[in-house]
């Protein structure tokens, strides 16, 4: 499993609306996304579950993604994240 860490910048944190998009873009690919945050868990690709994590401003959280395109996903993902604490999202 490939895993990359990124703190989330934005004020509000990783909110419903961005937690969204970031769960679309992860169910573009096969691997299996998993977002670690505080000790919780969550599958990347399901709304319901990411939004169990304290995705707030500050925290750090881990992607981590096991399957054939593993690395194009965490690579997206990680643009994604970085693009969204530049408030481009």
């Amino acid at each position: 499993m490939e895993s990359c860490c990124i703190e989330i910048l934005a004020p509000y944190g990783l909110h419903t609306r961005p937690a969204a998009l970031f769960v679309a873009l992860a169910r573009r690919f096969d691997a299996d996304v998993l977002v670690r945050c505080a000790g919780l868990e969550a599958n990347a690709k399901s709304l319901f579950a990411l939004q169990k994590l304290p995705l707030v401003s500050g925290a750090t959280i881990e992607v981590c993604a096991k399957g054939n395109d593993a690395q194009a996903a965490l690579q997206e993902l990680r643009q994604w994240l970085e693009q969204f604490n530049d408030g481009q999202h």
